[in-house]
């Protein structure tokens, strides 16, 4: 009896580990989502480095939401950090109040040290595009594109790159998305070969270029909607229809400091004229 009694205590005690490691998981998920919504709500950097583990990544991003939600409303898409990390794109989640159209003028000190970089986006059309398994069915089961840039916070302190569990966890830093006009997915246009080929350049209120984008050696905007569909899957998350779909920053990110204006253009999604996303900053 005497192994028998001791295995029996080995497993009590392994059971209580487990225990107290998900209890202080749980704990220090929660403690690091107060303090990235404290920064953001207050408009200050992180007072130093997050140690995020892999694991928890996701449960953090999950909690700071909640806690972003009765002030900046409720989901209404998904947005990507731009490139891959071992499992595919990280995704964020964009919330109702985070959006703003074209012309609009937005305080600096909105955000956190903000950068601008140009953002292409999708409206889903049907929840077929949960799956779908090429880029037809994905453009099928889209609406419309939409230009737009994204504004970014230097929420996390230090300007080396940051390991993907963080970025994830303070949710890619996201700010708000300043949107363009739709353009619909109509019948009839060979959208794949067109969004394959489109270009953006960024203006500041000089007319200088600052910054820029060509496609046609990139990844396709439709196999990087499946990409995300696909990382959001492993999150439990199914797209539904209307949300919205950031792909990911095009361009590299602009400082907003000493922009009064700033304007994107993008050449090629339609077919007639350049289609802009304009701003300006006080």
């Amino acid at each position: 009896m005497k192994p028998r009694f001791h295995t029996v205590c080995l497993i009590a005690c392994l059971l209580l580990a487990a225990g107290s490691a998900n209890l202080a998981g749980a704990s220090s998920v929660e403690e690091t989502a107060n303090r990235i919504f404290k920064a953001f709500s207050k408009t200050n950097q992180l007072e130093s480095d997050l140690n995020v583990s892999p694991d928890f990544a996701v449960a953090v991003q999950n909690f700071y939401i909640a806690l972003l939600r009765p002030t900046w409303g409720m989901d209404v898409g998904f947005a990507a950090a731009g490139g891959n990390d071992a499992t595919g794109p990280l995704t964020g989640i964009l919330l109702e109040n985070m959006f703003t159209g074209t012309r609009s003028t937005i305080d600096r000190s909105y955000g956190i040290r903000m950068r601008a970089s140009a953002e292409l986006l999708f409206r889903v059309g049907s929840a077929e595009l949960n799956i779908a398994s090429d880029r037809k069915e994905a453009l099928e089961a889209l609406q419309s594109v939409i230009p737009g840039v994204r504004l970014s916070d230097a929420l996390l302190a230090g300007d080396r790159p940051h390991h993907y569990a963080v970025t994830s966890a303070a949710n890619l830093e996201v700010r708000m998305c300043v949107l363009g006009g739709e353009l619909k997915l109509v019948p009839g246009v060979d959208w794949i070969d067109r969004l394959a080929e489109y270009s953006v350049v960024m203006y500041d209120q000089n007319k200088t270029t600052i910054s820029d984008y060509q496609n046609t050696a990139a990844t396709h905007p439709l196999d990087v909607v499946l990409e995300i569909r696909d990382a959001l899957v492993q999150r439990g998350i199914l797209v539904k229809q209307d949300d919205l779909i950031a792909l990911g920053p095009l361009t590299s990110g602009v400082s907003v400091d000493d922009l009064s204006r700033l304007r994107a253009v993008f050449h090629g999604l339609s077919e007639d004229q350049q289609v802009s996303v304009y701003m300006g900053f006080r």
